[in-house]
């Protein structure tokens, strides 16, 4: 036999092989797209969960006394209450 009748003998099978890559390479693309979403959502699940507890420590340990520290320095740094009242007086008085 020649060589061509061999290359003929071997269609049906890669035909059958063309097909089975066909389909493996679909199955593999729908994993993939699947292990990418579980991905993202661990990833989306675990900084939920960061904020929550940082947020929750934050709010019970360091809130008071971070807004004491701000509102200490605003006291030190603004302006006093009395100025605020020259300057809104000022400003609402027509021009004359």
């Amino acid at each position: 036999m020649e060589l061509v009748n061999y290359l003929q003998f071997l269609e049906p099978i890669q035909q059958n092989i063309s097909k089975f890559y066909s389909t493996a390479s679909g199955v593999i693309t729908v994993i993939l797209g699947l292990w990418l979403f579980n991905f993202i959502a661990g990833l989306i699940q675990k900084t939920y969960s960061s904020g929550k507890a940082f947020g929750s420590f934050y709010r019970t340990h360091l809130h008071i006394h971070l807004k004491r520290i701000v509102f200490a320095l605003s006291t030190l740094f603004g302006k006093r209450p009395h100025q605020l009242n020259k300057q809104t007086n000022r400003i609402l008085q027509p021009l004359r």
